[in-house]
């Protein structure tokens, strides 16, 4: 027996190449199968998750899909492997080693298989139910999924490493150890989390809101762990950390019921009592003609003799809250405004100084 003949029955347990080649042909018809058997399963996964749930609700079954499609059709193709490698003729020591290798990584792909579906499972919440459709529920639900995602990663790392033959005690002790220095160091970011779940159990704002903070002013797109990030009206992305906006205050323009004007005009000293007090009549008839404006809360009044003017303030609330349909009110108020002035033979002040010259 030659050289190469020993290392081929050492490895291989098939007398002829022919009896190799037929095992190794098994092996890949086998893998075939399994892929087909998967991609079968993908394709039928709706009517096969209708018939083991016995599922009513389109959502429900669109979230079952996609948390089992992924984990079963990946689980399938890896027993395939683990199949078809069981089927190629090995000797007795280099099967032994080979099966023993396979089991191993089998177990191990089967544990990040489970933690997959886990973590689809979770992911996937928001799709089992309409409760969770409304934005603050939205806002706190996906806050959570990002926790409950991450505990779930780490469990299955844990029990991957256990398996691989880590001391996951000692590790975990040793992170316990090692406590103080990474509290000290983490001082800030466990400062944002406990501001960011705050901010979610108290509700003052959640992702699609109109805010002010600090300064800053934009839409809420994203929350997370440390920060949230807001859209400023020049698209511009600031990410601002929990803990500012737990420390701040936030103003929230989305929730406003009702949105106040106050518009302070200036007319001219030559203007009469009766014709003063008719130009605020008659601007608080018109406004008063505005669906869009609460009644009750209409005022017009002369207010004060400024330097220049005689100063009359005009204040509403309109339940046009959206900056473009209140600038557009607003607006067709001023104009309002100016024809009544003009209507009765008034005008605007504007600042003058009058200087007298003595001669002496």
């Amino acid at each position: 027996m030659n050289k190469i003949d020993e290392i081929y029955f050492k490895i291989f347990d098939a007398p002829t190449l022919p009896d190799l080649l037929i095992g190794l042909v098994s092996a890949v018809l086998v893998f075939a199968a399994f892929k087909i058997v998967a991609k079968v399963i993908s394709g039928k996964a709706n009517f096969i998750a209708q018939k083991i749930f016995k599922i009513k609700s389109e959502e429900i079954e669109q979230a079952v899909v996609a948390t089992i499609t992924k984990p079963i059709n990946n689980f399938i193709t890896i027993t395939g492997i683990v199949a078809a490698v069981m089927l190629v003729p090995f000797s007795a020591v280099t099967g032994a080693a080979v099966d023993a290798f396979a089991v191993k990584v089998y177990r191990l792909v089967v544990i990040a298989m489970l933690g997959m579906l886990a973590s689809n499972a979770v992911g996937n919440i928001p799709l089992y139910s309409k409760r969770f459709s409304e934005s603050e529920n939205q806002t706190l639900l996906q806050f959570f999924i990002k926790i409950a995602k991450a505990i779930v990663i780490f469990l299955t790392a844990a029990v991957i490493l256990k398996e691989v033959g880590f001391d996951v005690t000692g590790l975990i002790t040793s992170l316990g150890l090692g406590g103080v220095v990474l509290a000290l160091a983490a001082q800030d970011t466990a400062s944002n989390l406990f501001s960011g779940v705050v901010i979610l159990f108290d509700k003052p704002f959640a992702v699609g809101d109109w805010i002010s903070v600090g300064g800053m002013e934009g839409v809420v797109e994203e929350m997370s762990f440390r920060s949230c990030r807001i859209r400023t009206f020049d698209n511009a992305l600031i990410s601002v950390p929990n803990s500012k906006l737990g420390g701040d205050s936030v103003t929230n323009w989305t929730k406003m019921s009702v949105r106040k004007t106050r518009i302070t005009i200036g007319l001219v000293y030559g203007t009469k009592k009766e014709t003063l007090q008719k130009v605020c009549d008659e601007i608080k008839a018109n406004l008063a003609k505005y669906e869009s404006i609460q009644q009750d809360n209409i005022m017009v009044w002369f207010d004060n003799f400024n330097a220049s003017s005689l100063d009359v303030v005009i204040q509403y609330h309109t339940y046009l809250t959206g900056a473009a349909d209140y600038f557009a009110l607003k607006e067709e108020i001023q104009y309002m405004i100016m024809d009544v002035v003009e209507s009765n033979s008034t005008d605007f002040a504007f600042n003058t100084q009058t200087i007298i010259v003595e001669n002496n």
